[in-house]
């Protein structure tokens, strides 16, 4: 016998609904790694602060790479399994992290923890969909759903902060693993012990290409971790991590397309949509590398602390409720998605040259309530939009196998490529201005007048002047790539930029509706007993 909700059929409608939203706030608020404690890690436990950022990209990288499996895994499980394990998993990895004096263990145990997270968050997600758009609309969801994970996302890092102040960075991961065992001692009782649909066995999974793929984006974190550190390119351990990673990936390319049953699907990736939409999450990620140049400014110059910058953090939260509000009324109106991408660019175009006009030794901290919003707005906005066209082609039953792909690249590749190239870039520009301030600095100068032998004025300087001549580069960047969109027809006829046409070809509408059933097919199943 099958049963396609979640919960046993005693558990009340109203307590089915606060289940849910308590199993989403639990999986959207505990992270392996806040960015806001790395700081205090590399003090408590000694270890550089380039493994905590390849910990981060880690655990992004194993959600990428469980997609592939989740329906295969929903097909072999029961929700109930499925659940409990991941949320023990889960507990036991963030103590581990906690306890940890290793760094080679505290990134194989966020890998690990990404990788468990994503099964149990498509047993949320699906009925998540279903209740915030019951007729299946993909973009109606992104439009409520990523400003709900995100703003969640900002809250828990803000809390893991606030936290660490009173007491210590390990106690957050401490307190997670009390919750997430709590919470599967809750699905002991509430889930149900009947099966999703009928048994399928594991052993049609490509598990040489898990290995791959994973393998290769490994290596190529430590790559964009490591790269400045060891000078990238000269050093060995630099060169052969990427020669392994470029060869895993051709391997896995090469495997996949002799396999039955392929873990991965590369047929689409030459689809205009999916390049376009890749060009773009490169640019975001362009844009989100820019916020190294804030923390630097705001640590080094203003000297904020973790807490202040958590706080920061918490400005850009209105901007991502204004983004999701913005989004459901255009996608709800058929909107052409140029004219948003362009406004969600825009904004981080507004906020990088108010960055620009901000690089002053000292700064009021209401100055940041505006460009916050923009950075919020921004993110999100693009968020939606850019993913909504990416995958819009893409047919519903090659979705989990081709959208890893895409995932990986906007979630962990292009934002560590473009924060490592800044951070690099940075450093030389940093050096460059040190050089340029002490061709004034001679023997009699420092003798007669103390004052200027205050190196410490003079880094600030040069930190000052890197940043704005990093920003000025990312500034024209965003001219040019806002002068593209212009010009980029996104699918439309050309010349056409915000024009809304009221009706539509019967062969699009058709498109419609069988992809509206398609996705409301797939997700009642799932969800059916919620409604």
């Amino acid at each position: 016998m099958y049963n396609r909700g979640l919960f046993h059929d005693w558990v009340p409608k109203l307590g089915m609904l606060l289940l849910i939203i308590m199993l989403l706030l639990v999986y959207m608020l505990i992270s392996p790694i806040y960015n806001g404690n790395i700081g205090l890690m590399v003090s408590s436990t000694g270890i550089m602060s380039e493994y905590f950022m390849w910990s981060t990209y880690a655990s992004s990288i194993g959600m990428g790479v469980a997609i592939p499996l989740v329906m295969r895994i929903k097909l072999r499980f029961r929700s109930k399994e499925i659940m409990i394990t991941a949320l023990s998993l889960m507990a036991i990895l963030s103590i581990v992290i906690a306890t940890s004096s290793s760094a080679g263990v505290i990134v194989a145990s966020c890998f690990l923890f990404g990788f468990v997270k994503l099964f149990g968050m498509l047993e949320i997600i699906l009925p998540v969909q279903f209740m915030l758009s019951p007729k299946g609309d993909r973009p109606q969801f992104y439009s409520s759903f990523y400003p709900i994970a995100i703003i969640l996302g900002q809250l828990g890092s803000f809390f893991a902060a606030q936290l660490s102040l009173t007491s210590n960075w390990q106690m957050m991961h401490f307190y997670s693993a009390a919750i997430l065992l709590s919470t599967a001692l809750v699905c002991v009782v509430v889930m149900h012990n009947l099966r999703f649909a009928r048994k399928v066995p594991l052993y049609y999974i490509d598990w040489l290409s898990v290995l791959l793929l994973s393998g290769s984006m490994m290596l190529l974190a430590y790559v964009f971790c490591f790269g400045k550190q060891q000078a990238w390119f000269v050093s060995s351990n630099i060169q052969r991590a990427t020669m392994a990673s470029l060869t895993m990936i051709g391997l896995l390319i090469v495997h996949s397309s002799k396999v039955k049953r392929s873990y991965i699907s590369f047929r689409h990736y030459g689809q205009s949509n999916i390049l376009y939409g890749s060009l773009l999450i490169a640019a975001q990620g362009m844009f989100m590398g820019a916020s190294a140049i804030q923390s630097i400014f705001t640590n080094a110059i203003l000297g904020y602390n973790w807490m202040v910058n958590s706080s920061l953090s918490l400005m850009s939260i209105p901007g991502m409720i204004a983004a999701g509000i913005v989004s459901f009324h255009w996608n709800r109106n058929k909107l052409p998605l140029k004219m948003y991408i362009f406004s969600g660019f825009s904004a981080y175009l507004l906020y990088v040259v108010m960055l620009y006009f901000m690089m002053v030794p000292e700064l009021n901290f209401e100055r940041w309530f505006l460009p916050q919003f923009l950075n919020g707005y921004a993110m999100c906005s693009l968020f939606i939009a850019i993913w909504i066209y990416t995958l819009a082609k893409v047919p519903q039953p090659d979705m989990l196998i081709s959208v890893n792909g895409v995932m990986l690249f906007r979630s962990f590749i292009a934002i560590a490529f473009f924060s490592s190239l800044f951070s690099w870039i940075q450093y030389r520009l940093q050096w460059q201005s040190v050089n340029n301030l002490a061709f004034y600095f001679d023997g009699a100068l420092m003798s007669n007048s103390p004052d200027v032998g205050n190196f410490k004025d003079v880094q600030l300087s040069a930190v000052l002047a890197a940043n704005k001549k990093l920003l000025g580069y990312i500034i024209i960047a965003g001219l040019a790539l806002l002068t593209f969109i212009l010009f980029h027809r996104f699918g439309r006829l050309k010349y056409s930029i915000a024009r809304h046409r009221a009706g539509q070809s019967d062969q699009n509408l058709l498109k419609n509706k069988v992809f509206n059933k398609e996705v409301t097919d797939e997700v009642e199943l799932v969800a059916g007993s919620i409604v």
